[in-house]
């Protein structure tokens, strides 16, 4: 499988998440991604920027409410920090405050829960760079759609 980044690396997935059994749930759904991908949690927004300053990621997977910055403050440091990554926002507190929050900062996909593990899989799929295919009945497919958001952000 032609599946790596451009450094030739599995892609880095870094998800924060601060409830444990969401995000083990998260991390057991990942290799329907079907790329090699590297994976790494973190149970807040400061713990998430810490496993950042060590190595970056390739795409961020952050819940909304967490314990201290929530997932936009997450999102708003980063890019303070040069860093502009896919990213994908899932929330169990779905508002138009929130979604208009998200489409401020172009976040790339949002996701409200609950929500299916094929979506947030689907979701990530399209987060991946777009030199990641995935090799589909002796095909290479590129699974990268364009910006989206999984739920109408009206």
């Amino acid at each position: 499988m032609g599946s790596h980044t451009a450094q030739g690396t599995p892609i880095r997935i870094l998800l924060v998440e601060d409830d444990s059994h969401i995000g083990r749930i998260i991390e057991l759904s990942l290799p329907e991604l079907g790329i090699p991908y590297e994976f790494v949690s973190a149970i807040s927004a400061e713990d998430g920027l810490e496993q950042w300053r060590r190595k970056p990621f390739d795409v961020l997977l952050t819940d909304y409410n967490l314990r201290g910055m929530n997932g936009l403050q997450l999102v708003e440091e980063l890019r303070r920090q040069g860093f502009r990554v896919p990213t994908l926002l899932v929330t169990a507190y779905d508002s138009s405050e929130v979604r208009r929050e998200v489409r401020n900062l172009h976040i790339d996909a949002y996701l409200p829960k609950p929500f299916f593990m094929d979506d947030l899989v689907d979701a990530v799929r399209r987060l991946l760079p777009s030199s990641t295919t995935r090799e589909v009945n002796g095909k290479q497919n590129d699974h990268r759609g364009g910006g989206f958001a999984s739920a109408p952000m009206s």
